[in-house]
């Protein structure tokens, strides 16, 4: 009754299951395998279309990335990532401009120097639950020109100079009460963001002091 079809599949004869009244198909979301049974009145259950990770490595002993065929980038692993000097010292750098979206492994307590510079196609930053990220280091999210929001963990201690400079379309950065420390720079030629911010936090005093624009919470 039950028949996994993997994802990869691009080609099924019409044919193939006539007078199997009882099967059902398992296929992946989204692939042909369901438009398949749709199209041949085939019964069907979807599961999770699975992406296959395209290239990856180590950053350091403890931090790896893996780099998935949907335009994710995902890090994963424990501790500090690395600083680099230059946006070229990205092993990501050939195809940098190709994410789509970044996740950041709950137990990555610091983001680099650099770490994802112009990567400009990035759409969302997300961050695990219960992130233990305390430090964004200088230039770490520098012309990431596409990304409209983003919710900082709880645990963000620091902000580096140009960590979120030349975000054209970043509107809107949740910033935790807790943050203490944001380099005057953090967010120069980011002109349409728009801070949320604890009342009395250093984050306010930073805005007033800068001119970034705000709200409060």
């Amino acid at each position: 009754t039950d028949v996994y079809v993997p994802q990869g599949v691009s080609f099924i004869y019409n044919t193939a299951f006539t007078n199997s009244k009882l099967v059902v198909l398992n296929v992946a979301e989204g692939t042909y395998a369901q438009e398949y049974a749709e199209t041949y009145g085939v019964n069907y259950k979807t599961r999770d279309f699975i992406y296959v990770a395209i290239d990856g490595g180590k950053l350091n002993d403890t931090v790896s990335w893996e780099f998935y065929e949907n335009g994710e980038l995902r890090i994963t692993g424990e501790g500090a990532m690395p600083n680099f000097t230059s946006h070229n010292q990205q092993p990501w750098k050939n195809f940098r401009h190709k994410f789509k979206k970044l996740v950041v492994g709950k137990d990555i307590t610091a983001i680099g120097n650099y770490t994802f510079a112009y990567c400009n196609s990035i759409e969302s930053i997300v961050f695990e639950e219960g992130s233990k990220l305390t430090d964004i280091g200088v230039l770490a999210f520098m012309n990431n020109a596409k990304v409209a929001e983003i919710t900082l963990p709880e645990t963000v201690k620091y902000i580096g100079s140009y960590a979120f400079g030349d975000c054209y379309k970043l509107t809107n950065v949740y910033i935790p009460a807790g943050t203490d420390n944001i380099y005057s720079t953090a967010f120069t030629n980011s002109k349409s963001v728009v801070l949320n911010i604890a009342a009395g936090s250093v984050a306010e005093k930073f805005a007033e002091a800068y001119n970034v624009n705000y709200i409060t919470r």
